[in-house]
């Protein structure tokens, strides 16, 4: 039995190698977000989220909208419900992250660690993009506790004005798809463990995650369920993602 189990590890680990190839740590990352993210035709996703609390549940709809400036990402949430925080905005630009209401004059700067909506923080619901954020610190290869291959990255943050400054991500080798994560505070103490819970497709190939459950590591009883509920592609205006045009004097 211990013979056969050993095979089998040993298989894994040879086709893990196959997997990873001669990757280096720049396409390993890409390869991460390429498996998370939608391809870029999509620009517009509709995303649930349910807040669990001890016993209480909340349920919110937002609207996520991407485009991409000179190479340069940016990211725009908008509140559709419920109705008390419908029409609020969270936009994530290279430079800040913003934060606008149907009842302010002009954008705020906040941070995008700011949670959005139960404990999906800003950079958790626009998306944490490895190859952008962050380097590789290690890579290695263990046997979980069900006998199953995964492959570790520990991963570091290029700079302090990411978000979390150090992740590690569980990896399913053989397709180098993102399992988990778990999210660092700037102090090193783990903040949030975030699971990859199920993958879909968008069109005939195009791979991305569907659902993800994010747990706070500090506070006991909270988890949050994030849900991609629809997808367009749909053009966007510039202006969407100007700061200058958010608030009650630009645009709504």
């Amino acid at each position: 039995m211990r013979h056969g189990l050993a095979v089998v590890v040993w298989l894994g680990l040879a086709l893990a190698g196959v997997a990873q190839g001669d990757l280096s740590d720049e396409d390993l990352l890409r390869a991460l977000d390429d498996a998370r993210f939608f391809a870029s035709d999509v620009t517009s996703v509709r995303v649930r989220i349910t807040s669990q609390k001890s016993d209480e549940v909340n349920v919110a709809e937002l609207l996520l909208q991407f485009a991409t400036f000179a190479g340069e990402s940016y990211a725009r949430i908008t509140f559709l419900s419920p109705e008390e925080l419908a029409g609020q905005i969270f936009l994530s630009t290279p430079d800040a992250t913003y934060f606008s209401g149907p009842d302010l004059d002009f954008p705020i700067k906040t941070a995008a660690t700011t949670e959005v909506f139960g404990d999906a923080a800003v950079a958790q619901t626009s998306g944490i993009r490895f190859a952008e954020q962050y380097a590789v610190v290690e890579r290695r290869t263990e046997v979980s506790e069900g006998g199953e291959l995964r492959l570790v990255v520990d991963l570091a943050a290029i700079d302090f004005t990411v978000a979390f400054q150090a992740a590690t991500v569980i990896v399913d080798p053989l397709y180098l798809r993102p399992l988990s994560a778990t999210l660092y505070a700037l102090s090193g103490l783990p903040f949030y463990d975030v699971v990859y819970a199920e993958y879909a497709t968008h069109g005939e190939d195009d791979v991305y995650v569907r659902v993800q459950r994010i747990t706070n590591r500090l506070i006991a009883g909270r988890v949050t369920w994030s849900e991609v509920v629809g997808l367009d592609t749909g053009p966007l205006a510039a202006e969407l993602f100007d700061p200058e045009a958010l608030g009650t004097t630009g645009t709504p």
